[in-house]
């Protein structure tokens, strides 16, 4: 699947290789002291905490649009897996759009996709049913979508699936990547692992400064996070599916 990237990317902003730089300095050592595999492995222990408490904001700062082609097959589809193409791996599913019948086959518009129903494929009961609304059966690394699309003169519809999704935890590998999480937080990656290079180093009380340091930026980067959401966020217009008058103890008209 193609996808559409995450929220955070700031060309100018730290990379692997300079929040490296930073810990010898501040953590007085080198790569002599510490490997670089084993630096990398601290540096992402505290990169993902930074992104586990985004996500638990607003998940949806991570959150992608994979799309795939639409063709004739048993109906399956692989999750993006971040193996192929440049969609990441997903963690989480939030909602499935299929552009059955488009005008154009290779180039659907926005209003032609339609929202697929999502279902558990223990509930099928009866499997001979044909389906008419989109509908995916949800498993564990893949989905089926159906109805099974058999027209050779509609399909293949280019990019006829789309798929938003959150990632996976983001991991810096490369000494040019940079960390998707607030510029002005690449300084917290740096805390959180000066709290494991000091201990490995022996200073311990260094080690319990960079901690209380660590929990303190986790708590502001919480706190940044929260005020990037408007506070105008509500129900869209045309998109509210809430029903009519309601009223307490069942009393559904008035009198």
């Amino acid at each position: 699947m193609q996808y559409t990237g995450l929220q955070y990317s700031d060309t100018n902003s730290s990379t692997l290789a300079g929040i490296k730089q930073d810990i010898y300095f501040l953590g007085k050592c080198n790569s002599a002291s510490i490997s670089d595999g084993d630096l990398n492995r601290i540096i992402n222990k505290y990169y993902a905490q930074l992104q586990d408490v985004i996500k638990s904001v607003n998940e949806n700062f991570y959150m992608c649009v994979a799309t795939t082609d639409l063709v004739i097959s048993d109906g399956a589809y692989i999750f993006p897996d971040g193996t192929s193409g440049t969609a990441p791996a997903y963690e989480k599913f939030k909602s499935l759009w299929v552009a059955l019948q488009p005008k154009d086959i290779t180039s659907p518009l926005v209003t032609e996709y339609e929202r697929a129903n999502i279902i558990d494929p223990d509930s099928i009961s009866n499997p001979a049913y044909v389906f008419t609304q989109p509908t995916a059966l949800m498993f564990g690394t893949y989905f089926v979508l159906n109805p099974l699309v058999t027209d050779t003169t509609m399909y293949p519809v280019k990019r006829g699936i789309k798929m938003y999704y959150i990632a996976t935890q983001d991991k810096l590998v490369n000494d040019t990547d940079t960390p998707k999480i607030f510029p002005s937080f690449h300084d917290a990656i740096t805390q959180g692992a000066l709290i494991d290079v000091h201990k490995r180093l022996g200073n311990s009380d260094a080690s319990e400064k960079c901690k209380t340091l660590f929990a303190k930026r986790l708590k502001d980067v919480a706190s940044y996070a929260s005020n990037r959401i408007p506070d105008e966020i509500s129900v869209i217009e045309g998109q509210d599916a809430q029903g009519g008058w309601c009223y307490p103890f069942g009393q559904n008209s008035m009198s």
